[in-house]
């Protein structure tokens, strides 16, 4: 098998892709990751390691990757707990008690069923293994100080490793590896010859790690088997069937979950009226870094406005990585992905964080107001239907919570597994110095929230991020931290119209701020 049949199988492979690789295969695929070396860490120090997650995660990839140093630890080894009966399972946890409690190392590959199988048995079988095991699942990812120490047992969950944030990415490594695999094959396939060449354009790399930068932030999981699948059909489609395939077209038509997941940011969903019309009518010939289109879509309307428009859409691809004015282009990528890009980078900055904070408290206000501008005040507001099928008309406010009294965080890998490539996929929202009560703000929530403050309708959004605020938001009322408004204060809002008013107390009487009398 040549480096092209090669990367080409690793398109839409199933389950677990390293089965069917040789080892030699399996060391051109080499790529080290963080999880390699907490792995070998952990290996040096006789643990117990378990590594979990999702099928094509690449627990049995990274297992056999290194192999020879597991061999020479003489470690016990388990990568398939797929198929294992009852009496297998009694006995693999025997061999995982005995290191256990004779300090010697083991790592079991595991999906997230057969290690819930797994821990059943623990129970049953060692109570002090079950015990340690269990406290470490519950604090694998953690925000604030770490409540365990690491002693015999390490979890490694590769479900919450994410590969295509832009910091720790792989795409890159892959990318460069693919194209160093595929030189025996230039001059088999003009397409292909085009994509590799076009692969070593930094802009074109740039762009293209934006995308998957902006995908690490739908709060979805992609396995490594994804991520290689998608990099093999952009690079080689054209070696699928007998189509002319160029890597900025192939990427966003290929059939797995991660370009499923790209096609919400295809270049063709994004509009520049004079740039689209300038495309259309071959008007635009400056800028191309690679090669000016040799043909418009203007000129096949006659034929077939079809292949006009597929020509367009082409086009508009192209023009998006390889044109250096590209970047207007892709400044109108959906905003609320790029600002929870700039949320989670900055969230650890004191001042970012109560800019974010801020943001989001008049958000979360304006769930309830559409008109409010506080954003100093978390406002807990109090509605009442007895019809759940209409959006209630009115809230009544008396007490708010200071946003200088709120902070947010994220959640992190515990101290010995820093190396993991991972990205929260939510925020904390509490109070400074408790626990409880708290919002966790996940992604879909944040984006909302977000959206919130660019102007969209808080009423056209899921009633469940409105439940969740007020949820929280009742529980703050019955901490100290909850402040009455002064005089007496009632805020009522008309949610219909986005009106409010204010009643207080003058001459011990309630009048409404504008002088009526209630």
């Amino acid at each position: 098998m040549n480096n092209l049949q090669f990367i080409k199988k690793l398109y839409n492979g199933k389950n677990c892709y390293s089965d069917s690789l040789t080892k030699e295969e399996l060391e051109l695929l080499r790529i080290t990751s963080g999880v390699d070396q907490i792995v070998k860490k952990m290996i040096y120090d006789n643990k117990i390691i378990f590594l979990t997650g999702n099928p094509g995660d690449g627990k049995t990839y990274i297992i056999r990757t290194l192999e020879e140093e597991l061999l020479l630890k003489n470690i016990y080894i388990q990568t398939d707990m797929n198929e294992v009966t009852e009496e297998q399972l009694e006995s693999i946890v025997k061999h995982i008690s005995n290191c256990f409690h004779n300090f010697k190392g083991c790592i079991i590959a595991a999906n997230e069923f057969p290690f819930f199988k797994l821990i059943r048995v623990v129970k049953r079988i060692d109570t002090a293994l079950y015990d340690e095991l269990i406290s470490v699942k519950r604090h694998v990812i953690m925000y604030g100080y770490p409540s365990i120490d690491l002693h015999r047992i390490c979890i490694i969950d590769l479900n919450e490793r994410n590969l295509l944030d832009k910091d720790r990415s792989i795409i890159k490594p892959i990318i460069e590896k693919f194209i160093n695999l595929l030189k025996e094959s230039i001059g088999l396939n003009a397409a292909l010859d085009y994509n590799i060449n076009a692969l070593k354009n930094e802009l074109v790399i740039e762009q293209l790690l934006k995308l998957f930068n902006l995908v690490s932030m739908s709060g979805e999981h992609f396995a490594i088997r994804d991520i290689l699948g998608t990099i093999s059909y952009m690079l080689i489609s054209s070696a699928f069937d007998d189509e002319t395939h160029y890597y900025y077209d192939a990427i966003f038509t290929g059939d797995n979950d991660l370009m499923a997941a790209l096609s919400y940011f295809d270049p063709i969903l994004l509009s520049i009226p004079s740039l689209d019309e300038q495309l259309w009518n071959g008007e635009k010939k400056d800028g191309w870094l690679l090669s000016v289109p040799e043909r418009w879509p203007w000129e096949l309307t006659t034929e077939s406005v079809e292949d006009a428009t597929a020509l367009f859409k082409s086009l508009k691809r192209k023009f998006y990585f390889e044109n250096i004015y590209a970047k207007e282009l892709s400044a109108l990528q959906p905003a609320d992905y790029t600002e929870c890009v700039k949320i989670f980078t900055g969230i650890k900055n004191k001042n970012e964080m109560r800019r974010t904070c801020s943001m989001l408290v008049n958000s979360m206000n304006r769930l309830f107001l559409s008109t409010d501008e506080e954003k100093e005040r978390l406002r807990i507001w109090t509605t009442h239907s007895y019809d759940l099928s209409r959006e209630v008309g009115a809230a009544v406010s008396t007490k708010y919570i200071d946003t200088s009294d709120l902070v947010l965080d994220y959640p992190e890998p515990i101290t010995w597994l820093k190396e993991l490539e991972y990205a929260p996929r939510y925020l904390i929202m509490k109070l400074k110095d408790s626990e409880d009560p708290k919002l966790e703000i996940d992604i879909d929530l944040l984006r909302s929230l977000i959206g919130i403050k660019n102007g969209y309708p808080g009423s056209l959004l899921s009633g469940r991020y409105e439940q969740a605020v007020s949820q929280f938001a009742q529980e703050l009322a019955l901490t100290s931290a909850a402040r009455d408004y002064g005089n007496g204060e009632i805020l009522i809002a008309n949610r219909r119209d986005g009106s409010l008013n204010k009643i207080v107390i003058e001459d011990n009487k309630y009048r409404f701020r504008e002088g009526g009398e209630y």
